[in-house]
């Protein structure tokens, strides 16, 4: 049994028996040698190949397309994050809201207290007369 290669492209093609015909075209028992790109051929005595770089310069990969359903999935995650951010900003004016309703709350005591001293005094200062 044995292995054989076509010249223009390295097609394998596996031989039973040694006896066996060889299938028409040029044909040889070298096997390409790892590391070569295409395009390759068989000169007769050696691969001929093209190397990686050169592959990837005349071949650059194509870019990567989404599926729709990939797509779909990162609009909604979008549309999950400006969602949660719209809640963590409301959420915040929520806060900054009660802070100054509060601090309000403590001037208004603070007024109250101020005007039950004044009209403690004014009712002391209308005793006295």
């Amino acid at each position: 049994m044995k292995v054989i290669y076509n010249y223009y492209d390295g097609t394998s093609y596996l031989l039973f028996d040694d006896n066996e015909e060889w299938p028409e075209g040029d044909w040889t028992e070298v096997a390409p040698p790892q590391g070569i790109y295409e395009p390759y051929y068989f000169d007769g005595e050696k691969w001929i190949g093209t190397s990686r770089e050169d592959y990837e310069k005349n071949n650059p990969p194509e870019p990567y397309k989404p599926t729709l359903g990939e797509i779909q999935q990162a609009q909604t995650q979008m549309q999950l994050t400006k969602t949660a951010n719209q809640l963590i900003k409301t959420q915040q004016e929520q806060a900054d809201t009660l802070t100054e309703l509060t601090k309000k709350e403590q001037r208004l005591k603070e007024i109250e207290k101020q005007q039950a001293q004044t009209m403690l005094e004014i009712a002391k200062l209308k005793g006295e007369k």
